[in-house]
C-alpha cells in the first residue's frame, strides 16, 4: 500500500512510522488534525463488518490480540444504526 520506485526502478517499501508521518503531514495541511496506525485498524474492522464478515475473521484478519475489537464492532453497528433511521426520514420525507 504504502511505496514507492526508486531511481532505478526497485520498489521501495515505506515502513509504518513514516507513512503515519507521511499521511499525518497531509491531513494537517489540510487542517483535518492527525491520525494514528491503530486508526487503520479500527477502520479494516469496520470495513470488514459492513461487508458482513463474520467479526471472528475480522478478529483474525486484524491481527487483535484482545477482545478489544468487540468495542469497534458495537460501536459500527451504532453509528450504523443511526446512519440507516437517518436514510430513512430523509428519503420518507422526500415523498
Amino acid at each position: 500500500l504504502f511505496s514507492w520506485r526508486d531511481s532505478k526502478g526497485f520498489m521501495r517499501l515505506m515502513v509504518k512510522t513514516r507513512a503515519i508521518e507521511s499521511i499525518n503531514l497531509i491531513l494537517s495541511a489540510w487542517g483535518w488534525g492527525t491520525t494514528f496506525g491503530h486508526s487503520f485498524r479500527i477502520g479494516r474492522v469496520s470495513f470488514y463488518l459492513a461487508n458482513k464478515v463474520n467479526p471472528e475473521i475480522a478478529h483474525i484478519a486484524g491481527q487483535w490480540k484482545s477482545l478489544a475489537y468487540k468495542a469497534y464492532i458495537q460501536a459500527f453497528e451504532q453509528v450504523a444504526t443511526q446512519h440507516l433511521a437517518g436514510l430513512v426520514t430523509n428519503s420518507q420525507s422526500q415523498m
